[in-house]
């Protein structure tokens, strides 16, 4: 494109294997607390020079794993723009850093000269690797310098970002414990012209996608069908059965999980006045998800 709590199969938080921390644990902390921008130089296969938006807690601790939420902005926005519009830091979380990367202006074709990522090898005309290697030297940096659990790794986005949150839930899913696209476009970044996807590891994932997204509404063929598309995708990639129960946001069904995964999915369909924004309830309820794990 140019553009809590609930049923759930995921294994219980007590019933994981213990994990270490990354080597950043027992290091003093390199970046202020609260907000900073770091602009810095990533490898020529990551984009070379590269800028994030990173917050850390206040009280930082280095002897604490903490849990890492990536944030994906949509089309023509910086990471420190869309901030606000996520809320993340919602609760000053001793135990969570959050970062929110920075898209390149890029020129997509047709669609001109934007703002956005590139969404893995199938997703032409933002096809490229660049994001998804930048996403991964981001993740090994971090936790080479900050002390994470490895088992609490979340992304989030909206739009442009929203795709780019599936695409490292597939892509990258051997470091996404759980990722929570919004308002993304038909998964055709997951449809190579022969052979498999080829998914890495397996994401718990949480699709959002509104009644009335205008954004998409000429090219749907009927009001939610992208979303639709999207979920299905996650329930054939995570072997879902039939079932599916109601979970406590939004309106009576709107938002749903779905049985029998190999990893917890998640759908919501939400209300045609939120448009193609997030709905109201999406940072509570993405942040108690990820508080779940």
């Amino acid at each position: 494109m140019p553009p809590d709590t609930g049923p759930s199969d995921a294994m219980p938080p007590d019933a994981r294997p213990p994990l270490s921390g990354t080597a950043g644990c027992g290091r003093a902390p390199r970046d202020a607390v609260g907000g900073v921008q770091v602009e810095e130089a990533f490898a020529p296969s990551a984009g070379g020079p590269r800028s994030y938006f990173l917050t850390l807690p206040a009280d930082y601790d280095p002897d604490r794993r903490h849990r890492l939420i990536v944030a994906y902005a949509g089309t023509d926005w910086s990471g420190a723009m869309i901030r606000p519009y996520f809320d993340l830091e919602r609760g000053g979380r001793a135990d969570e850093i959050v970062v929110y990367p920075d898209l390149f202006s890029r020129d997509f074709g047709a669609w001109g000269r934007l703002g956005g990522w590139q969404l893995g090898p199938h997703a032409a005309p933002a096809d490229g690797m660049e994001d998804i290697e930048f996403t991964r030297q981001l993740l090994d940096r971090l936790g080479a310098r900050y002390c994470l659990d490895p088992g609490r790794v979340f992304a989030t986005g909206h739009s442009w970002g929203g795709d780019m949150a599936a695409v490292v839930g597939c892509f990258l899913g051997d470091r996404f414990t759980a990722v929570a696209p919004a308002a993304a476009n038909r998964p055709y970044w997951f449809e190579p012209p022969a052979g498999p996807v080829g998914c890495v590891g397996r994401s718990a994932v949480w699709t959002f996608f509104g009644q009335a997204d205008g954004h998409f509404a000429a090219r749907q063929p009927y009001p939610g069908a992208f979303g639709d598309e999207q979920d299905a995708f996650w329930r054939a990639h995570n072997a879902c059965g039939d079932g599916r129960a109601p979970l406590p946001h939004g309106a009576e069904g709107e938002c749903v999980a779905h049985a029998g995964c190999l990893a917890e999915t998640r759908y919501c369909l939400y209300g045609p006045e939120t448009g193609h924004q997030i709905p109201p309830y999406f940072t509570a309820a993405v942040l108690g998800w990820f508080r779940g794990f």
